[in-house]
C-alpha cells in the first residue's frame, strides 16, 4: 500500500492536470472579450484606411484645379 499512497501523493503535488471548469469559464470571457476588442480594431483601422485615401484622393483633386504658374 506505500506505492499506493506515494504515488497519490505525488499526483496530489502536480496539482490538477486540466483547470478548473471556473478557470476555463474565466479565461473563455476574457479570450472572447479580446476577440471582440480585435473586431473593433479592425473596424476603426479599416474606417481610417478610407478617410486616409479619401483625403489624399481630395488633395489630388484639388492640386490638378489650381492654376500653374
Amino acid at each position: 500500500m506505500n506505492r499506493f499512497e506515494a504515488a497519490l501523493r505525488k499526483l496530489k503535488r502536480r496539482g490538477p492536470a486540466v483547470p478548473e471548469s471556473a478557470e476555463v469559464a474565466r479565461l473563455q470571457g476574457e479570450i472572447d472579450a479580446l476577440r471582440a476588442e480585435i473586431d473593433e480594431l479592425r473596424v476603426d483601422s479599416r474606417r481610417i484606411a478610407e478617410l486616409y485615401d479619401l483625403v489624399f484622393e481630395r488633395l489630388r483633386e484639388h492640386g490638378e484645379r489650381q492654376p500653374k504658374g
